[in-house]
């Protein structure tokens, strides 16, 4: 198990892989869950080992299934499709990201585990609704968020939509799904019953933008405008990405004052970079008014800006109530120390490749007692799984592995 969590003693069936399912079942291991992964006998999971390394864990496997526990079965096989469904009848929760119509055909479909244990949470994470016109398409990530509504509101006014940098349809898919999962607990602690859970990429996409809907859409009938780092909710400045010494590749920090009346957060920005006539310049009066001017208005930021480095100047505005933020890539975020000390940054030690440092889960819960650990080899817990729930001897664990089934 994953420590004393909030979800110690639910078991969890995971026949999820790459990015989406895993993350939802992961964050459930982070939270105490018993998961038991899954794989195919000797190739593993899909994601489980890369081009670059096709004899070692890829870093995507072991970043998305740290706390688990895998077991290997061979699904389409007489043997194996029996012993999932007497793990379905043991499992809380059974969590599936397959492709459109896979999970039925392997005999596996809610209506046969609903059969089986009426007290499962039985989850699925799909590309587009199991209901609708797109149902058999097939979707990654970029596919869902373009349909989700994400890149028509990514990138520059004078440039082509453009896909976020971070998968907000896969992992986001993941965590609703997680959220989902939780919540279900919950409920079947009140009726007693279990139910199905349905989760998309294009569903999860368009929850994430609905802030955008506001104010053109429904104030205009407009669509709204890529706007690249300014505001997508109105066009006011400042706002926007300013350049730092020693000027390299992520040495940027956004800044950004508040459009709302009242605030004075341009005024105390105008003091500190040394620009206090802006302060009776009236095309500077307005969030609006000052949009209009914004190269202009850019250009003297910048100046300030260039003369500290990100940190720096972070610091400096943030102390003085103006929100500002420095552009941290993957290096900075790896080897911050508060980061690190957070938990934000966790490190493992894996038996192939050695010390890494990972994201960790973002939650702080003084009710979770998180210990961390390592993804699992393939087929590591066939013995604890296999024999310690379901009772196998080793003669049948023996025949199971000459079959290839597990």
């Amino acid at each position: 198990m994953s420590g004393t969590g909030p979800l110690t003693g639910v078991k969890v069936l995971d026949m999820t892989q790459f990015e989406a399912g895993t993350v939802c079942t992961e964050t459930l291991a982070w939270m105490g869950a018993e998961v038991w992964k899954v794989e195919r006998p000797v190739k593993g999971e899909q994601g489980r080992y890369s081009f670059v390394s096709p004899d070692k864990d890829g870093f995507g496997f072991i970043l998305l299934n740290m706390n688990k526990e895998s077991i290997t079965c061979n699904a389409k096989s007489p043997e194996g499709l029996a012993l999932l469904k007497k793990l379905a009848a043991e499992a809380d929760v059974f969590v599936e990201n397959m492709g459109p119509g896979s999970v039925e055909r392997l005999g596996l479909g809610y209506d046969v585990l609903k059969e089986i244990n009426p007290r499962l949470i039985y989850t699925q994470l799909k590309g587009f609704g199991m209901d609708g016109p797109y149902a058999d398409y097939p979707a990654f990530a970029p596919i869902g968020q373009a349909v989700g509504g994400v890149p028509a509101m990514t990138g520059f006014s004078d440039g082509i939509p453009c896909q976020p940098g971070v998968n907000v349809g896969d992992s986001g898919m993941g965590y609703m799904a997680a959220i989902s999962i939780c919540a279900a607990l919950f409920q079947r602690e009140q009726t007693g019953k279990g139910q199905r859970i349905e989760v998309d990429m294009q569903d999860t996409c368009v929850c994430f933008g609905r802030a955008n809907w506001e104010p053109y859409y429904f104030g205009g009938g407009k669509t709204p405008k890529r706007v690249g780092n300014g505001m997508p909710m109105e066009n006011v400045a400042p706002a926007g990405m300013y350049p730092c010494k020693p000027f390299g590749y992520n040495d940027y920090l956004h800044i950004y004052c508040s459009r709302h009346p009242g605030s004075t957060q341009f005024e105390r920005l105008c003091r500190i970079i040394g620009h206090e006539e802006l302060l009776e310049d009236p095309r500077m009066k307005t969030p609006q008014s000052r949009y209009l001017v914004r190269e202009e208005l850019d250009a003297l930021i910048a100046e300030w800006t260039g003369q500290h480095t990100k940190y720096e100047a972070m610091d400096i505005l943030c102390k003085a109530d103006i929100p500002a933020g420095a552009v941290l890539d993957m290096d900075d975020l790896t080897n911050d120390p508060y980061l690190r000390s957070r938990g934000t940054m966790v490190e493992i030690e894996h038996p192939e490749r050695g010390r890494l440092v990972v994201p960790g889960f973002a939650p702080k819960m003084s009710g979770n007692d998180l210990e961390y650990k390592c993804s699992p080899r393939l087929g590591e817990h066939n013995g604890k799984v296999y024999q310690g729930l379901l009772g196998l001897t080793d003669a049948e664990m023996a025949e199971l592995k000459e079959k290839g089934v597990i």
